[in-house]
């Protein structure tokens, strides 16, 4: 299970108010159900990516003290605006150093099929990178799917040329992709 956050910073953020926000990030991993969060910061954007333990510990997740705290204390004071989505996904959460975090979602919209979703996410899985995407489990009325990748240094320039070949199979869907980048990447792994 994972869950996207991918937040647009206002112009006029204070870099201290976004390393507070950073540090509630990176607090995540003491949440309910947590087993590691990747986080990082671009000049527009913070994104922040959970790995959960399973479906059901999403509610308690978004109901706990660290999760409540990010979004409230941390987010709410240097965003204009963000997206999220809670997406079912395979494989353990990361372990190593990433330089580089992508983050995205399919939106619900009408004239896009199950097959074409499914298509998108097989091409995403083709990308170079380490993928974990899947359909949304609770957004459906919004988002059909989403994911992160994660790339090493020498991994981001074939990823973007990759995707900009990939986008273009991809119809009226790449247009209305939510996605965001973060070129810092910060893992922090839930205790056992």
């Amino acid at each position: 299970m994972l869950h996207l956050v991918a937040a647009e910073l206002r112009d006029d953020v204070l870099a201290e108010d976004v390393q507070r926000a950073l540090a509630y990030a990176h607090a995540l991993a003491a949440g309910e159900g947590v087993r590691a969060v990747c986080y990082g910061r671009s000049e527009t954007h913070l994104l922040a990516a959970v790995w959960l333990d399973d479906v059901k510990a999403l509610e308690p997740f978004a109901a706990s003290e660290e999760h409540m705290t990010f979004i409230m204390r941390g987010l709410a004071t240097v965003i204009r605006s963000m997206w999220s989505a809670s997406v079912a996904t395979e494989g353990p959460p990361p372990t190593e150093s990433f330089a580089a975090l992508w983050l995205f979602a399919v939106p619900e919209f009408e004239g896009v099929f199950e097959w074409e979703v499914r298509k998108f996410l097989e091409d995403i899985e083709m990308l170079p990178g380490t993928c974990w995407a899947g359909p949304t489990v609770e957004e459906r009325e919004r988002y059909r799917a989403g994911g992160a990748v994660l790339l090493t240094a020498t991994e981001i320039n074939s990823f973007q040329d990759s995707l900009a070949t990939a986008t273009t199979g991809w119809g009226s869907l790449a247009n209305r992709l939510q996605q965001a980048v973060t070129p810092t990447v910060v893992i922090n792994r839930a205790r056992s």
